[in-house]
């Protein structure tokens, strides 16, 4: 590794060299407030004309050997934004200059080209430009520099924050009285710049400490970064095109933002159940991952990108009702409405084992609807919801398990939602369910369209309407109290019954109205709920035109009858005790509880100085068996039971208290059996 303090304009001009955003990088990202910043620090910069402005660090490594044209390319390792955004402002420099120059200008546009800050001169292909970007950059920015140097030559566009970028420095630099203080301050920014050597350094490790300065860098960028960098430079094209892009293409637009980190995190909370994922830093997940299972050996890393591309199908289908199967798309369209990515990663699972055809379509379809009822039903009931992401990582592994000893998926999923009753994580009754709906504040509920669409579905007889510009109207407006008709409709305790009725379930339909109309009489109102001529009819607003008046009493008997239909629709499973029995976690590890882990030390299944090993590949580790039958932790700390055991060590790792089972988690040696099994033994 070689370091040297250097300016910024020196190193790019630097003759004979290139630089080479590689493909592993993210894409230009850099928005109006980085810009912004660097505007800011560059005119700081040139009007104090005896300071100079540090700005990071650019780190190179050559790609390859020297040219036949004699350039040697350098990797951009980290500095991309700053280097490209730098670029643009000269770009911007060089065309306010024009080809005839500006008078007073301490520069021209033929020593912004020519000099070694945009092009090579005199050398051409991909050696003729400064800077090759990735992805769709690389052909708009070359497109900047060829129409700079001949204005005939179209721009391509493609690269919308490129040009975006330009645009900004160009009306910056056209508004600014002293230019020249844009060009001084160019001239006092300095970098460290880190040249590593091939075989030598790490990439990979600096990368990784590059979040100082500009936007930080995502797990998406990290985890891209680790698997194509356990490559050669030569391979890694070959990597990304071939391996790594289509799961870029899969998540599509946002698949280096928050989509890719909530399925790579729905991806390892099915690969970790029952350990939740809610609080795991992504990233060192996915290295521990890959370590752990040698997939960084032997060319595996492939292996492994086409098991996440292969999740990630699962996930855009689920995420985006995008499927072949009108039903199944449906099914999953709803659930997407719902907007509760928490449970995503139960849905991977259960999507991965029908591609692998371990139940049938309708089963698929009977779960999907079973959740969608579970999620709507706590919604309504307002539920907590922080519950979910560790009971969702228990489910998986459950089913997992059930899926495994052949049993039925279908029952065991309803059986286990059903026998949450009476926790924080219960499936709500009807009862419950009921007395929510016909109670609680619909219009500000955040799920009111999607409740309201689902009913005028089923009351239509057809699948869930989803028509755009509908919106939810009041029957009784809101403004209702001030008018006399309304305040005689809501009788002699006006105000209770309105604050009762006004936003309830029954005084609630679908308009093509652009708004809801917050006043006018009932008659107005059954005009806006009727439609214009050649709108839809709806079959929820059937009760409210053959009403003839429209008060409490009306509302509420509305209210019950919706209700009635919402119960119909969100249905709960419905299932013998004998069924819910054989899935109650305390009735199946019943026989197994009368044996203790002095059973197991008194029957040498355990031995003294035995080594008990974490079978939990996120968080290794050992403890040991005492002379007197505990279990030591690599603390000193000593327990008499397996689960408190691993509490405790869980606790050391820095994971969260899970109340995972020890018995299931800890191994007699490297690979041995685990103790639940040694326990089956007794």
């Amino acid at each position: 590794m070689d370091a040297n303090s250097r300016s910024i304009l020196g190193l790019i001009a630097e003759m004979n060299t290139r630089f080479v955003v590689p493909v592993y990088q993210r894409p230009y990202s850099w928005g109006e407030e980085q810009c912004l910043q660097l505007w800011d620090d560059i005119l700081a910069c040139g009007r104090q004309r005896e300071s100079f402005h540090f700005t990071g660090s650019i780190v190179t490594i050559q790609d390859g050997t020297m040219s036949a044209q004699g350039v040697t390319p350098l990797l951009l390792i980290d500095g991309q934004q700053r280097i490209t955004t730098i670029t643009l402002l000269l770009i911007a420099l060089a065309r306010l200059a024009g080809d005839d120059g500006r008078a007073g200008l301490p520069f021209t546009r033929e020593e912004i080209v020519d000099s070694g800050y945009l092009t090579n001169h005199f050398r051409t292909g991909e050696d003729h430009y400064k800077l090759t970007l990735s992805k769709n950059d690389h052909v708009t920015f070359q497109s900047l520099i060829d129409n700079l140097e001949d204005s005939t030559k179209p721009v391509v566009p493609g690269s919308e924050r490129l040009l975006e970028n330009l645009s900004f420095f160009e009306r910056r630099v056209g508004a600014l009285d002293d230019v020249e203080s844009v060009w001084a301050g160019l001239r006092r920014l300095e970098v460290v710049s880190i040249a590593l050597s091939q075989g030598q350094d790490k990439p990979q490790a600096i990368f990784e400490s590059m979040n100082s300065t500009g936007k930080d860098l995502s797990s998406a960028d990290l985890i891209r970064n680790f698997v194509l960098m356990a490559y050669p430079v030569e391979a890694q094209h070959d990597m990304y095109q071939t391996y790594w892009r289509p799961i870029e293409d899969i998540l599509g637009a946002d698949a280096y933002g928050r989509t890719f980190d909530d399925f790579i995190r729905s991806y390892f909370t099915v690969a970790y159940a029952p350990e939740s994922m809610a609080k795991a830093d992504v990233y060192q997940t996915f290295k521990r991952y890959v370590l752990f299972n040698g997939y960084h050996r032997n060319d595996r890393m492939k292996n492994l990108s086409l098991k996440i591309k292969r999740f990630a199908s699962y996930y855009a289908r689920v995420t985006t009702g995008e499927v072949e199967d009108a039903d199944v798309a449906m099914a999953l369209h709803r659930l997407s409405l719902l907007n509760m990515p928490v449970v995503n990663p139960l849905l991977l699972s259960l999507f991965d084992a029908y591609d692998h055809q371990a139940f049938s379509r309708d089963e698929f379809l009977q779960m999907v609807a079973t959740i969608e009822s579970y999620l709507f039903r706590r919604a309504v009931c307002d539920c907590e919801t922080s519950v979910l992401s560790p009971f969702v990582a228990s489910l998986i592994a459950r089913l997992d398990a059930v899926r495994n000893e052949g049993g039925n998926v279908v029952e065991a999923l309803s059986a286990m939602l059903l026998n949450e009753a009476g926790t924080p994580r219960r499936f709500p009754t009807d009862a419950e369910f009921s007395h929510a709906l016909q109670t609680r504040d619909c219009y500000g509920f955040s799920r009111a369209f999607y409740l309201l669409a689902s009913l005028e579905g089923r009351l239509g007889g057809c699948c869930m309407p989803l028509r755009s510009g509908w919106t939810i109207e009041h029957v009784m407006p809101v403004h209702a109290l001030g008018e006399d008709g309304w305040t005689q409709a809501l009788g002699a305790d006006a105000e209770r019954a309105f604050e009762e009725t006004v936003n309830s379930l029954g005084n609630l339909t679908l308009t093509t109205a652009a708004f809801d109309l917050q006043d006018g009489t009932f008659a107005q109102k059954l005009e806006r709920v009727r439609g214009g001529e050649g709108d839809a009819r709806l079959a929820l607003s059937s009760d409210i035109l053959a009403a003839g008046e429209w008060g409490p009493e009306q509302i509420k008997a509305r209210t019950a009858s919706l209700t009635d239909t919402a119960l119909d629709i969100w249905g709960i499973p419905d299932l013998p005790e004998e069924a819910c029995l054989a899935y109650r976690p305390s009735r199946r590890a019943s026989a197994g509880e009368q044996a203790t882990f002095a059973d197991l030390f008194e029957a040498k299944l355990v031995e003294m100085d035995d080594a008990l090993v974490s079978a939990n590949p996120m968080y290794p580790g050992r403890a040991m068996v005492t002379s007197s039958g505990k279990i030591m932790l690599a603390n000193g700390e000593m327990f008499d039971d397996p689960t408190e055991a691993y509490e405790r060590f869980l606790t050391s790792q820095g994971a969260s208290v899970t109340g995972l089972n020890g018995w299931m988690y800890w191994r007699r040696g490297e690979g041995g059996p685990l103790l639940d099994t040694l326990r089956e033994g007794l």
